[in-house]
């Protein structure tokens, strides 16, 4: 594949933008970048970060393996540095592993003293329905939304469904297509973190207008994979679409249960 020849991002661009224009410098596709990132056809969930990333930063996870694909490819040859930047890893700092580790600390879930970690609610408001119009920047983690709250909980007992709490978020429900099982006014906790719709369960997902909680089940021995979007509430109808056309923000993996 020939490289493309295009001048180094500046740095003051968003990173959604700066990760666009190194892999667009490297010559490859979204889905040949995914591919080769261990995504398999899953491509969405490597788009999220180049159409949805709000964040400042991109995970030091997935730039450390960026950094082993596209360094030294394109014109100019693509640095280290560059890529390492995604993830706020200054380049030319004295130390690169210094600075890796800074960059992982700083991403790391908000671990306190007293053995709790903490998790923010926000008003993201996903409708059990046919969802809210909201803004084409909300990705249902939390981004450009100020926090309603900050949940304490014990790191342990969180650590003993999710091994990284960094990504959890608690959301509302809105809307009655997922009754009984999720009401209007329940909190959800959601992994961010969890952006591939497998295994089957219970996602939060953007349909273009807004942020919509459904259940989500993968269609048996389908080629291209496609993906069943079920309401709960019978009086919804189900939808069937391919994988590559979902965006899910995350998946539901508690919910609160009042007696």
């Amino acid at each position: 594949m020939p490289p493309s020849s295009s001048p180094p991002c500046p740095e003051h661009l968003p990173v959604s933008q700066r990760l666009k224009a190194l892999r667009e410098r490297a010559g490859y596709s979204i889905r040949a970048l995914a591919q080769d990132l261990g995504m398999g056809n899953k491509f969405s969930t490597y788009s999220f970060y180049e159409s949805k990333q709000k964040k400042e930063y991109l995970p030091v996870d997935l730039v450390r393996r960026l950094v082993t694909l596209l360094s030294e490819r394109g014109d100019p040859p693509i640095s280290a540095g560059e890529v390492w930047a995604l993830s706020g890893v200054i380049p030319g700092g004295s130390d690169l592993n210094d600075g890796i580790e800074r960059a992982a600390r700083a991403q790391a879930p908000r671990r306190n003293a007293d053995g709790t970690v903490t998790i923010n609610e926000y008003d993201i408001s996903p409708h059990a329905g046919s969802g809210a119009i909201v803004g084409d920047t909300d990705s249902g983690a939390g981004e450009g939304h100020a926090s309603l709250a900050a949940w304490h909980m014990p790191r342990a007992f969180v650590e003993n469904y999710v091994s990284d709490p960094s990504a959890l978020v608690i959301i509302r429900v809105a809307g009655n297509s997922m009754e009984p099982d999720f009401m209007a006014g329940d909190r959800v906790m959601v992994d961010t973190a969890h952006r591939v719709p497998s295994p089957d369960g219970v996602y939060v997902l953007w349909n273009g207008l807004g942020v919509v909680l459904k259940q989500l089940m993968l269609v048996p021995n389908s080629d291209p994979p496609r993906i069943r979007i079920i309401s709960v509430n019978p009086t919804y109808p189900m939808d069937e679409v391919d994988a590559t056309e979902l965006v899910i923000n995350g998946r539901v993996v508690g919910k609160w249960v009042w007696k």
